[in-house]
């Protein structure tokens, strides 16, 4: 059993009114106000209680992508897409193309990536990804991928978890030295559903500390 960190909240035990005039109308405030401690300390005691997570709502989201994106450029940054949305919980994507992760809350949030790659040739391509905010490359963020082999499936994926104030939004940039890199898309074929070019969770972790690291 886990360990309770919040002491359950016991409803106050109310006086009882003495006889006089205004008996009656004490009882009935009386029970009332007992009826709204009760249901004030049972909600507070199921979210702090075993598995009272199931009752917080917090900011989440997942987009997705079902179109092959390309690079025309070698060594140009390119912001992945994400035109589709699954989940949309305080978190939108916006732009044109749809690229900028925005919460409409302040507060850190992971962001889980799943990158879908193939090949055009046998040559080793080196792609490189890394975390924007606000048009802002953020330092020390960026990963490095190599793909080899002609035709071959490869995927990349990318966990982080990130400092935003509302207002500001997230791009996940790539580039590469090889144009013949694609983040591909592939139908659905029998027995599997379609396999999107770029998948994106995200979710509220906490919120924003009172001093903001340092970019």
């Amino acid at each position: 059993m886990a360990e309770r960190l919040v002491q359950k909240v016991p409803a106050p035990a109310l006086p009882t009114p003495k006889e006089g005039p205004v008996k009656q109308y004490l009882d009935d405030l009386n029970n009332i106000l007992r009826l709204f401690f009760n249901l004030v300390a049972n909600a507070v005691n199921s979210v702090f209680g075993e598995q009272g997570g199931r009752f917080i709502e917090a900011p989440n989201a997942k987009f997705f992508s079902t179109t092959d994106q390309t690079a025309s450029v070698v060594d140009t940054a390119y912001a992945l897409q994400f035109e589709n949305t699954y989940l949309g919980e305080a978190i939108s994507i916006t732009g044109t193309p749809k690229t900028r992760i925005t919460p409409l809350y302040s507060g850190v949030y992971n962001f889980e990536l799943s990158v879908e790659l193939t090949s055009g040739s046998a040559s080793s391509k080196e792609l490189s990804f890394w975390v924007r905010r606000s048009g802002v490359d953020i330092a020390n963020t960026a990963r490095m991928h190599v793909v080899s082999g002609s035709g071959g499936v490869d995927d990349f994926e990318y966990s982080f978890t990130m400092d935003l104030t509302a207002g500001q939004y997230i791009e996940l940039m790539w580039a590469t030295d090889d144009t013949g890199i694609t983040i591909d898309y592939q139908a659905a074929a029998s027995p599997r559903p379609a396999v999107p070019s770029t998948l994106l969770t995200v979710v509220f972790v906490s919120v924003l500390p009172e001093t903001l690291p340092t970019p």
